[in-house]
């Protein structure tokens, strides 16, 4: 790994024998984990495509979700979290997809070391972990070394969409972002309508918080 504060807290739980067989079977075709380092996406995928990477995929509804509405899209969902992946790759396999794959393990990792520069047309930060406390601030994922892989992976004219319904960290994200001249902020506020709504979005709702999307414009010559 390429950081030695992680801006994840690995959970532990048992999974069932479908689940351990999806890692094990389905892993194998659709986990970008195991694929040689520097990634290439056209190999993985079997063709040339516009390339997505939503980071913290959770159980996969929203990646499934996007990529079966968008199949002109290659979408990689990234989340540390074993059975939200094996879930994910089940989908994966009952849907039939093949435009969909995975990444277990730390997405950050794969922006700052795997990817080659202008790799991406969209970057994906759905609720991401705030880490409230103050002693534990310097786990979030959004800090300046992730503003300055998003710099190079994404392509002139890609996008990096964040969404959180903690304030605080809204305007850290803010601030991390704001120091780089190469992302535009094109929105500030409220949900964007095409961004999937999931279960934990809805359980904050009914809690009274309230989502603050964040979407930046990548500009400039790419680090090529």
């Amino acid at each position: 790994m390429v950081e030695a504060i992680r801006s994840y807290h690995a959970r532990r739980g048992r999974l069932s024998p479908r689940q351990r067989d999806a890692l094990l079977e389905l892993g194998r075709l659709y986990d970008l984990a195991e694929a040689p380092d520097p990634l290439d996406l056209d190999a993985n995928f079997g063709r040339h495509a516009p390339s997505v990477l939503e980071i913290g995929s959770g159980l996969g509804d929203a990646a499934l979700l996007t990529a079966a509405e968008h199949p002109e899209w290659d979408y990689i969902a990234a989340d540390v979290h074993t059975k939200g992946i094996a879930r994910t790759l089940l989908l994966i396999e009952e849907s039939r997809l093949t435009n969909l794959r995975v990444l277990h393990g730390d997405a950050l990792d794969l922006i700052v070391r795997r990817l080659p520069p202008a790799s991406l047309q969209q970057i994906l930060v759905f609720f991401p972990d705030p880490w409230p406390k103050a002693r534990h601030n310097k786990r979030r994922l959004v800090r300046p070394e992730f503003a300055s892989a998003v710099v190079k992976v994404l392509e002139p004219g890609g996008s990096l969409h964040l969404a959180t319904d903690d304030r605080d960290y809204a305007q850290v994200m803010r601030e991390v972002l704001g120091t780089r001249s190469e992302l535009i902020c094109t929105h500030d506020g409220s949900r964007v309508p095409t961004r999937p709504r999931t279960k934990y979005e809805q359980a904050g709702e009914r809690a009274g918080r309230h989502a603050v999307d964040l979407v930046y414009l990548r500009e400039g010559p790419s680090e090529l």
